[in-house]
């Protein structure tokens, strides 16, 4: 017989994050098919640049809603 949805869900949603993270990678490995490895790499390079860049000061994070207000005043302009 099949296990219930529900109980898988909640099985799912008591699991700790590093299994969490696993497990959403397994299901959408099983969704849209193995992720290119240099696809993948390329990511986590360009993640590793976008963390030194902060850590340095040679970027900083704005919040959504400064950004969006930001626009709109230059668009104003």
């Amino acid at each position: 017989m099949m296990t219930d949805i529900k109980e898988i869900e909640n099985s799912a949603l008591n699991l700790n994050k590093r299994d969490k993270a696993r497990l959403a990678d397994k299901l959408l490995q099983s969704i849209h098919g193995k992720i290119d490895p240099e696809i993948e790499q390329a990511w986590i390079d360009e993640v590793q640049k976008r963390k030194e860049s902060l850590k340095s000061g040679e970027a900083s994070l704005h919040s959504a809603s400064d950004v969006i207000n930001e626009a709109r005043q230059r668009l104003q302009k």
